[in-house]
């Protein structure tokens, strides 16, 4: 059934979906024939959205990884730049990565898929045994993935934002076009854009909202004409207006000391999946390798500055927490400041500032948010940017948040009200009036879970802080 919201959801992988029509005899010659050693035996371990990891058993030898594309549609430079960084990182660092041992980036092979031979890393992925370490062996873990982003920022320093690649017969490496989904999945390979190598992270935020902006333009509206629905042509024009003031508006967010020379090498996916770890004979736990390059591009210090996202606060305004949940939330506040500590020692005060930027201010997390990591619907790109303009509105726009926030007391009497179903506050209380209430307590400090703000919102929307007397006799006290 047609949904006017519907437009255009991003690509997601079903787990029902066929695996590739692999020739498995092929792909077994094929291996022989690279590595000069007999396969004998071939077993598929994963299936991701982009591709399909095997692996590749031999009579004689060490196994090796098949990596094999599931989208033929991806341009050639994904597999040449993902190689040339393996290589870069292999040859400028002590961080361990596969070696590569074969690879083809076009079907004019024997198994007619694009594919990447490389070294297996004997070792467990750090999601796997994660949950089960103490405290204290986890810590051990996080100062290792400091180290390894401490190489990454001395090792793999560039004048540009690109992705790496190679030239094989030179043996040079240069930077070169990004190559990253956002610019060509659902159509978005239609429509012409540069794609570096940029100078700053502000050329690239604005190269990536202008796409989306000629993307909603061209091909969203052609769509909404098709199917009749000329009213709905209205919301997308000022969905466009509302990124085009972003545009204009980013050097706000985008200043000197967060858009600095050197750029650094970023993984693409420096998640727990792509880390492996070995227990020593005394029980320690030790990173052997760090796997999946591909879509790895160079950018600034701010982004390498990060907490992994295993650790990171996640903000889940619907829910109430357990007990165990508010343990394990506990956890991860002390791995941050272990975290933060060791970043700040080894990599320098710059990170600490950068760190504590993140923490105060938003705006280029929620950019990234829409136009990096993603491509939105149209309900959800337009829900993103009302969040991030009623939020953040008195700094890009002259629109702000004129309601004052109650007093701490008012606040109280405010929540021991009856409680409200949320659906009843979603149906009165529009839902960029909820976003701006809740950023604005936060903003004031007030740690409210999004159920808790939604009540706020509902009856500073209703004026009941204004027309109650009680309310009214605790808002003149400041407390």
């Amino acid at each position: 059934m047609d949904n006017e919201n519907n437009i255009f959801y991003s690509s997601s992988l079903d787990d029902d979906e066929p695996t590739l029509d692999l020739d498995f005899n092929a792909l077994r010659q094929l291996a022989s024939s690279r590595l000069d050693r007999h396969c004998v035996h071939t077993r598929r371990l994963t299936k991701g959205l982009y591709n399909e990891i095997y692996l590749l058993q031999f009579e004689g030898g060490p196994d090796c990884i098949a990596r094999l594309s599931r989208d033929l549609t991806h341009p050639a430079a994904k597999f040449a730049s993902e190689v040339a960084t393996m290589k870069y990182v292999a040859q400028n660092t002590s961080i361990k990565v596969p070696e590569v041992y074969d690879w083809d980036c076009t079907v004019h092979n024997p198994i007619k898929i694009p594919y990447i031979l490389m070294e297996r890393i004997p070792g467990q992925h750090l999601y796997r045994v994660w949950d089960e370490l103490t405290v204290e062996k986890k810590k051990c873990v996080l100062s290792q993935i400091i180290d390894t982003l401490l190489e990454l920022w001395t090792k793999c320093q560039f004048e540009e934002i690109g992705c790496l690649y190679m030239d094989f017969m030179e043996s040079t490496f240069r930077i070169g076009p990004i190559v990253d989904p956002v610019f060509y999945i659902e159509g978005r390979n239609a429509i012409p854009s540069f794609t570096g190598p940029f100078r700053s992270m502000q050329e690239l935020f604005d190269v990536l909202i202008q796409k989306e902006k000629k993307f909603f333009e061209i091909h969203v509206v052609q769509e909404l004409m098709k199917k009749k629905k000329i009213n709905q042509i209205t919301k997308v024009v000022n969905l466009i207006k509302q990124m085009a003031l972003l545009q204009f508006k980013l050097f706000k967010p985008f200043d000197k000391s967060i858009d600095q020379k050197p750029f650094v090498l970023l993984h693409g996916d420096f998640d727990a999946q792509n880390i492996l770890v070995e227990r020593s004979v005394n029980d320690e736990i030790k990173i052997v390798g760090i796997i999946d390059w591909e879509f790895s591009r160079t950018g600034t210090l701010w982004n390498l500055c990060q907490y992994p996202i295993w650790i990171q606060e996640v903000e889940e305004p619907f829910r109430v927490l357990n007990d165990l949940e508010l343990q394990e939330s506990r956890e991860k506040q002390k791995l941050r400041e272990f975290f933060h500590g060791e970043m700040v020692a080894k990599l320098g005060s710059r990170s600490r500032q950068i760190l504590e930027m993140k923490k105060r201010d938003l705006r280029i997390k929620k950019l990234e948010d829409m136009f990096t990591y993603m491509v939105h619907s149209f309900a959800g790109l337009q829900g993103l940017l009302e969040s991030f303009f009623y939020r953040y509105g008195p700094e890009l726009t002259n629109a702000h948040f004129d309601d004052p926030i109650p007093s701490k007391r008012v606040i109280t009497y405010l929540l021991s009200k009856d409680e409200l179903l949320l659906d009843r506050i979603m149906e009165e209380v529009p839902i960029d009036y909820i976003a701006s209430v809740y950023y604005k307590l936060k903003s004031n400090d007030y740690n409210f879970s999004w159920q808790q703000a939604s009540t706020i919102a509902f009856h500073m929307w209703n004026n009941e802080s204004k027309d109650d007397p009680t309310i009214y006799e605790y808002g003149n006290m400041n407390i």
